[in-house]
């Protein structure tokens, strides 16, 4: 793994916000509003914006590198480490980054969905159908189910259940999984390039280093 990330980004984002509560306040005052107020209203921006920043990175972002940097300084986090590890390490680093989540996150289905990836990563297509059972989403369950088969090179088997997946980063990431299980690299790439384009946030993230990885790897 590589060297933890520089503070700069931090840095810089705090030298934005003093430079916006300044002129906020500069505003404010020349329209007379008492300063108790504009404190009020400063230290209710300052949290306001601090909320919404990390939500918009986490969930709408659709800029790999600004996610990136959000994930780079929150990898110790367990939930952030999966994409840490994919973007930066190797298949033992994301190996450790799933186990960890799964001991730390218990909650219904959290622990299987990350048992999936995991037996994903490993080529396990029978621990993949074993997490899929145990899942509650109707969507993630299919789209397991689907990916297992596909691992197995049973490719109308997956048909059966990527058919009944709705969501349209799912739907595009199988295809790719089902290209690249069949050697065709040129529609692997498409593929995978729409699944990315489909998706936002940690998971435009995560599929932008997963499709990376498995597009350098060579096709079974």
């Amino acid at each position: 793994m590589p060297k933890k990330p520089s503070i700069f980004p931090k840095v810089f984002r705090f030298i934005i916000i003093i430079t916006v509560v300044a002129l906020l306040s500069f505003v404010l005052i020349s329209y007379g509003v008492p300063k108790p107020l504009i404190f009020v209203l400063i230290i209710v921006s300052y949290i306001g914006f601090s909320a919404f920043w990390p939500a918009h990175i986490i969930y709408k972002s659709k800029s790999i590198k600004a996610i990136g940097r959000y994930i780079n300084n929150n990898h110790k986090r367990p939930i952030f480490g999966y994409s840490y590890a994919l973007a930066n390490g190797t298949d033992q680093d994301v190996e450790v980054a799933l186990k960890r989540i799964m001991n730390t996150y218990r909650e219904e289905d959290m622990h299987d969905i990350y048992g999936a990836h995991l037996a994903i990563l490993k080529n396990d297509s029978q621990a993949v159908l074993r997490h899929a059972d145990n899942i509650k989403s109707d969507d993630h369950r299919d789209y397991f189910k689907a990916y297992a088969y596909i691992l197995k090179g049973k490719f109308m088997d997956s048909i059966e259940f990527s058919e009944k997946v709705e969501t349209p980063w799912m739907i595009h990431s199988l295809k790719a999984a089902d290209a690249k299980k069949r050697g065709d690299m040129s529609a692997f790439k498409i593929e995978a390039n729409r699944s990315i384009e489909s998706a936002l946030g940690i998971q435009r993230f995560v599929l932008f280093h997963t499709m990376r990885r498995m597009g350098n790897d060579t096709p079974q």
